[in-house]
């Protein structure tokens, strides 16, 4: 899992628009290598931190946990983590679409994080189409390809700007 921080969402407007547009899914998965270079060479140089959490699935917890459990427990560590470098107090949450958690049990998650660190929700919300999400899947797309499949090609463009991580 992945989070492009930003202070401002203008900041991820040269990235965004070189995101390739078509009949499939705009994704990191069905781009080409060029059009993924393209994207994260503008994620590089806009003003953003990148956080990431990283783990091995079967090894990552004692007793192990899985499916929606392993999903909030990552998630939460890696809203901690974008707060952590977040510039500003008052801040936007977007999470795309997905099966693993209901956008109340997002909302509460990052409420009581919120609370705790002294940090502002503005919005909260799970989107399907959304330009900062889809930076953010270019980004979480390079992180996967590195760990697993070997290829550091997509993950070295934005390693500068990787602020915290946590690895296996």
């Amino acid at each position: 899992m992945a989070a492009v921080v930003s202070i401002r969402s203008r900041h991820l407007l040269k990235a965004y628009k070189a995101i390739p547009t078509g009949a499939k899914e705009v994704k990191f998965y069905y781009a080409t290598p060029d059009e993924r270079i393209r994207v994260l060479r503008e994620v590089a140089d806009a003003d953003v931190d990148i956080v990431y959490v990283c783990i091995d699935k079967e090894n990552a917890y004692n007793p192990p946990i899985y499916g929606n459990e392993l999903y909030c427990v990552t998630l939460k560590e890696l809203i901690r983590s974008a707060f952590a470098v977040s510039l500003s107090k008052d801040v936007d949450i977007m999470l795309d679409e997905n099966h693993f958690i209901k956008a109340d049990d997002l909302r509460t998650i990052t409420n009581n994080i919120s609370v705790e660190l002294g940090i502002n929700i503005k919005r909260c919300s799970k989107v399907s189409s959304n330009r900062c999400v889809r930076i953010a899947d270019y980004t979480v797309g390079s992180i996967w390809a590195k760990y697993e499949r070997g290829n550091e090609e997509f993950f070295e463009i934005i390693s500068k700007k990787i602020s915290l991580a946590r690895e296996p």
